[in-house]
């Protein structure tokens, strides 16, 4: 899977009654829980429109008009400014509900698409992204020898979990800041970029990587993504007292690479590796997801994470659901709900 589907058609599984609540109740969603109201007569086995949560709802666009009495934002894309209401994660009644949940009349569809299929360009819904802390320019598109880190939720890949319970993976922190890619041309020229542009040398980016000489770690084709995290990123929400890189992927032509075999000084500014046996994939994805509610003080003490990032070990076989949903970056993510909710992500 290239990028994420935001918005997709999918089935209800399951609805299930939230305690003391007459007019909600939680529909269940491949790994997801929405809370929807009883009016909607929603049942198992509608098929119906999932929004996942950093959908955009375009204020311009009248599907919207009652999203966005309940707050927007604004994001410049390319030379534009677009304001619209962003998806949360929200706790209603004692429920995590994430995402939203539409039919797909409500946004003019006069036929049933197949099950999964991405209707996030038909829905007319942006990923919402926090403004770069660049300081400089954006100077071309991405163009880096990996691919842009967007890990897929667990919650998105409940179809394949038996086959991922059998595979080696390794968890790590997953640490909340402006997501940097560095990479080496053939000519040995270095080149940095953010979400889906490339920056100029001015940009914080840049002048971060080189403080901590990750572009003296590089050599021709290789390719480094790092979160660039502390004061005046995020709202440093992990209260980091300076500016630093935490390492999470290594790229060598277009194959990401396992940790042993990452440049000398890589590993030294890695995202913190948690143990294998006490984050083993076990149980339901549902038990996952709440092992991971409240995962707290491994970056910084006794502050919440914002969750964990599992990577395959390279060396194994994926089936080719699998495959096409992880795509080259072999990993995925349960994002620790009360830190969504804290920070109202």
């Amino acid at each position: 899977m290239s990028s994420r589907k935001l918005v997709s058609v999918q089935e209800i599984t399951n609805i299930e009654p939230i305690e003391g609540a007459d007019r909600i109740e939680v529909a269940r969603i491949l790994g997801w829980r929405v809370v929807v109201g009883k009016d909607m007569h929603l049942k198992p086995g509608d098929r119906v429109a999932y929004f996942e949560t950093d959908s955009l709802l375009p204020a311009y666009d009248p599907r919207y008009k009652a999203f966005q009495a309940r707050g927007q934002k604004t994001m410049i894309v390319g030379s534009m400014e677009i304001t619209g209401h962003v998806l949360r994660t929200v706790k209603l009644r004692g429920v995590y509900s994430q995402g939203l949940i539409m039919r797909l009349d409500e946004l003019g569809f006069r036929y049933t698409p197949p099950v999964g299929t991405d209707i996030t360009d038909k829905a007319n819904v942006l990923k919402y992204e926090e403004p770069l802390p660049m300081g400089g320019a954006q100077i071309g598109r991405f163009d880096a020898p990996c691919s842009k880190s967007d890990a897929p939720r667990l919650q998105t890949l409940t179809d394949h979990w038996d086959e991922i319970k059998t595979l080696k993976a390794v968890p790590t922190v997953k640490v909340d800041g402006a997501s940097t890619t560095l990479s080496m041309d053939e000519r040995g020229q270095v080149h940095v970029y953010s979400r889906n542009w490339e920056l100029d040398s001015m940009s914080s980016n840049m002048r971060l990587a080189k403080r901590f000489q990750l572009d003296k770690m590089l050599w021709p084709g290789m390719a480094v993504q790092f979160e660039l995290c502390g004061p005046g990123i995020q709202s440093n929400r992990l209260k980091l007292p300076a500016q630093r890189p935490f390492v999470f992927a290594v790229w060598k032509d277009h194959h990401k690479i396992d940790r042993d075999q990452w440049p000398t000084g890589m590993p030294n500014l890695a995202v913190p590796e948690l143990d294998e046996n006490e984050w083993a994939l076990t149980g339901s994805v549902d038990d996952m997801i709440a092992k991971v509610d409240g995962l707290r003080g491994n970056v910084t003490k006794d502050r919440l994470d914002e969750g964990i990032v599992w990577h395959l070990r390279e060396d194994q076989q994926l089936s080719e659901g699998l495959a096409n949903e992880l795509g080259a970056n072999r990993c995925f993510k349960i994002i620790n709900n009360k830190y969504l909710t804290k920070n109202g992500l």
